[in-house]
């Protein structure tokens, strides 16, 4: 157990014991051990200071996953500034939302992208890439910083940005507590040690990539991230995997599904890893166990369940034969970690049916920029009248049964779709905002029982085809969300309040 109260001093403590050990291992075989990580993190660090950033500002990260970009990660948590990564490929409408969510203090990019340079000198934000600083960075020192011994435990350590209902993003704010909490249960639930090398197959702003990024570098393991370019080559990705030495893979199921179906998963590959353990979206039996048939005698199924505002998970549970004897349904999300309490509320009554709600000290600090949003959806607990307990409502339908939780449904209109938490009112706020449609609205359509499909139907008020609203959208927000298919219709139907009946437009083939 440790005793660090931040992130920067647990990975100082860390760095005493894997100092020589091999941290970061890249798809092009450079490797760097955690001494060379935290020279370049304290360089960066002092870069940072030198630009005026002080504890508790932010720092806008373009990260495609380089060297510097996990060096910089570690940065932030040494002097108590808030990194928040960004998809550079996004499109750059929805970089723009980030920023006035996030208002950072500096934008820092691994790769020159001219999009996002452009819109910091429109809105007089400083922008810097690494390409221009790295001679810089050399100027200064590679010690460790007495600052980050200010740095408190509910500093926050990162935002992580999710889909928003009203077209905005939600910056989830997350601390250093939250965090370490979260480490106290994954490196002991996973058996991490110094010989494990964890894979980084998930995006980097993506919340899953959370436990990559801080189970492997403060566990004292080596992390593997992979970039797109290499995702989109599964054979090459997989190869990889075994020639890297790879042993704990993470992932949205439809990650595991898609390699699956592209045949790359025979049953000698994934030659050194010990656990699959994969979370996000719902994993159907009847599909997992094509998955399990083949490596269940050598490899541990973990799946795993928690909201972004959980400090990524929350519930976790070991897959056995007996999940199999019946295939028509969907494994259970487990049984809550230590550390965290929760309660089940129907009807404002404590229930074994109803809503989710999360306690404890991995319950995230709140929305950024957002006092409204978080007040709804961090509240005080209504059944403690003792004192004030901070409460998650996490919008999820959940039935417990024998100890174990089981995700039944939603409150609201958010989906889970590739592992994405999804507002389908975000893709509603981008189809209305192209001048020729007039109204529009988007369901999700389970496709049998194991994929989904995002529908928009629209009415239009000019002529326009499906091709270039589609390309309309991409300026506006990333490619996860953009609909699978586009139905034009003369009108939307409505119900007896006067609103568009969702109901009867999924009956609409």
């Amino acid at each position: 157990m440790n005793y660090s109260y931040n992130l920067a001093l647990l990975f100082e403590e860390n760095l005493m014991k894997y100092k020589y050990n091999t941290a970061l291992i890249f798809d092009n075989e450079d490797k760097y051990t955690y001494e060379k990580l935290n020279r370049r993190a304290n360089q960066i660090a002092r870069y940072l200071i030198y630009k005026g950033l002080k504890r508790k500002q932010v720092l806008a990260l373009l990260n495609s996953k380089t060297f510097d970009s996990f060096a910089a990660m570690l940065a932030c948590l040494k002097i108590g500034v808030i990194y928040t990564n960004i998809d550079p490929s996004n499109a750059i409408h929805r970089i723009e939302k980030n920023f006035e969510t996030c208002n950072p203090n500096l934008v820092l990019s691994d790769s020159e992208n001219q999009q996002v340079r452009n819109l910091c000198n429109e809105i007089n934000l400083e922008y810097n890439d690494f390409n221009d600083i790295k001679e810089r960075l050399t100027e200064y020192k590679d010690s460790n910083l007495e600052i980050s011994k200010l740095v408190d435990g509910s500093n926050p350590a990162y935002i992580m940005f999710t889909s928003g209902s009203t077209g905005i993003p939600k910056g989830v704010l997350i601390s250093h507590q939250n965090v370490i909490h979260l480490l106290n249960w994954t490196i002991k639930r996973y058996e991490v040690t110094e010989k494990d090398r964890l894979t980084n197959v998930n995006p980097i702003y993506f919340d899953n990539s959370v436990f990559d990024f801080y189970t492997a570098l403060f566990g004292g393991a080596a992390l593997v991230p992979f970039r797109k370019d290499l995702l989109n080559r599964p054979n090459d990705l997989i190869k990889k995997i075994d020639e890297l030495g790879c042993t704990v893979w993470f992932s949205v199921p439809s990650f595991l599904i898609y390699l699956n179906t592209m045949k790359v998963l025979s049953s000698d590959v994934f030659s050194n890893i010990r656990i699959i353990s994969f979370g996000g979206e719902g994993f159907h039996k009847k599909t997992l166990k094509k998955l399990y048939d083949k490596f269940h005698h050598r490899i541990r199924f973990i799946n795993v369940y928690g909201p972004t505002e959980g400090t990524c998970i929350c519930s976790s549970y070991d897959v056995t034969d007996k999940d199999f004897e019946k295939l028509d349904s969907y494994l259970p999300l487990g049984k809550i970690n230590q550390n965290f309490d929760y309660l089940i509320i129907d009807d404002n009554y404590i229930s074994d049916h109803g809503e989710l709600c999360l306690l404890g000290p991995n319950v995230g600090i709140g929305y950024y920029n957002d006092d409204e949003k978080t007040q709804e959806k961090f509240i005080d607990n209504p059944f403690n009248k003792n004192y004030s307990e901070k409460m998650y409502k996490t919008g999820d339908l959940v039935e417990e049964k024998d100890g174990l939780l089981y995700f039944i449904g939603r409150i609201d209109n958010q989906i889970k779709h590739m592992g994405y938490r999804i507002e389908l009112e975000e893709i509603e706020h981008a189809l209305n905002s192209v001048n020729e449609i007039n109204q529009a609205a988007v369901v999700y359509k389970k496709s049998g029982k194991i994929y989904g499909k995002i529908i928009a139907y629209i009415t239009i008020n000019s002529e326009i085809t499906k091709l270039e609203i589609k390309q309309k959208l991409m300026n506006i927000i990333p490619d996860y969300m953009i609909p699978h298919i586009f139905r034009i219709l003369d009108k939307l139907p409505k119900n007896q309040n006067g609103k568009i009946d969702k109901q009867k437009l999924l009956k609409i083939s």
